[in-house]
C-alpha cells in the first residue's frame, strides 16, 4: 500500500474528529490529499513591521504598501476587553474580544469574533507576542481581525527557509483550532514522516529536457520553499504535470472514440444517396448542405 493512501486520521495531531472535519470542509481524506492541499499564498515571515508603519489608513489603500497585504508585527498585549459581553460573559454571535498590542512605535487592536474562550486562555496581558494578519479599517481605526498570534519562541518554525505558506481554512476549522498555522504544522509533520522519496510520475526525457524539479522535491518545496526562486520552480513543475496529464487524458479519449466509432466509408455513391433528400425529406436543404453531401 502506498503511504500516501493512509487515512488522514492517523497523522499525529489529527485523530477521528479532526479527520472528519477536514473531509467535510476541504475534502482531505488521505495523506495524499493533505500533501496536495497547497498554500494559496506565501509570505516572507522573516520580516516584522513596526506598528506605526501600518496604522495609517492611506497605507492600506496603497497597493505598494506592506499594509495592502498580510503583515507581521511584534509587541506586548497591554489590554484585553470583551466587547458586547453581558456581565463579563460572552454572548454568542454578539461578542468580540479586542486586544491591544503595542510596540515601541505605536499600538493596534487585534479583534476576534470566534473561538473567544480559546483565544482568552491563550493570550496573557503583559506578555509579548507575534501577530500575523491582514490590516483592515473599522470605525476609522486600523486593526487586525483574527490574526495568527503566537509567542516569539515559536517564530519561523517553517523549515530552513523564511517563506511561509498560507492555507485556506473555514470558520468551522478555525473554531476547532485548525488555523492556517495549524495546517502548516500538520503538513510539516506529514512531510517529515515521508522518509523515502516520492515516486516520479514523469519520464526522465521530459524532466531533464525541461529542467524540471523531481516530483518529490517539488511537493516538499511548495510547502516549505527556501526562497521565491525555488518556490517558482516547484510551482512550474506541479503545474506542468497537472496540464500534461489533462492533455494525455484528452488524447486518450479522442483515440478511444476513433477506435470505437470508425464511421462508414462508402466505396460507391449511387443515385439513392444523391437523391434521397429530394424524395424523402419534407423540406429543402440549403445549397451549403447539398454541397457537403456531394463532397
Amino acid at each position: 500500500m502506498d503511504i500516501l493512501d493512509t487515512d488522514i486520521k492517523y497523522l499525529p495531531g489529527i485523530g477521528p474528529k479532526r479527520a472528519d472535519l477536514l473531509a467535510r470542509e476541504i475534502g482531505v481524506h488521505t495523506y495524499r490529499d493533505m500533501l496536495y492541499y497547497f498554500p494559496f499564498r506565501w509570505i516572507d515571515k522573516s520580516k516584522v513591521y513596526p506598528i506605526s508603519g501600518i496604522i495609517s489608513s492611506a497605507d492600506i489603500e496603497n497597493e505598494d504598501s506592506p499594509s495592502a497585504a498580510y503583515v507581521q508585527i511584534r509587541g506586548i498585549i497591554t489590554r484585553m476587553e470583551m466587547v458586547g459581553a453581558i456581565r463579563g460573559k460572552a454572548v454568542k454571535g454578539k461578542t468580540r474580544l479586542v486586544a491591544t498590542m503595542q510596540d515601541a512605535t505605536g499600538s493596534i487592536e487585534l479583534v476576534f469574533f470566534s473561538g473567544l474562550r480559546w483565544i482568552t486562555d491563550k493570550l496573557k496581558q503583559g506578555e509579548e507576542y507575534i501577530a500575523f494578519g491582514k490590516p483592515s479599517i473599522f470605525n476609522g481605526k486600523v486593526n487586525l481581525v483574527h490574526p495568527e498570534i503566537y509567542p516569539p519562541s515559536q517564530a519561523l518554525t517553517y523549515g530552513a527557509g523564511s517563506m511561509a505558506g498560507i492555507y485556506s481554512t473555514t470558520e468551522k476549522m478555525k473554531n476547532a483550532g485548525l488555523t492556517t498555522r495549524a495546517i502548516e504544522r500538520l503538513t510539516k509533520t506529514l512531510v517529515t514522516s515521508l522518509k523515502e522519496p516520492l515516486t516520479e510520475t514523469l519520464p526522465d526525457f521530459i524532466t531533464q529536457h525541461l529542467h524540471l524539479m523531481s516530483r518529490d522535491e517539488a511537493l516538499r518545496t511548495v510547502h516549505y520553499p527556501q526562497n521565491a526562486k525555488d518556490l517558482e520552480r516547484a510551482r512550474v513543475r506541479l503545474k506542468f504535470e497537472e496540464l500534461f496529464y489533462v492533455q494525455l487524458n484528452i488524447l486518450r479519449y479522442a483515440s478511444d472514440q476513433r477506435r470505437k466509432y470508425r464511421g462508414y466509408v462508402f466505396s460507391h455513391v449511387g443515385d439513392t444517396f444523391n437523391t434521397f433528400y429530394h424524395n424523402h425529406l419534407p423540406f429543402q436543404l440549403t445549397e451549403a448542405q447539398k454541397r457537403v453531401i456531394r463532397e
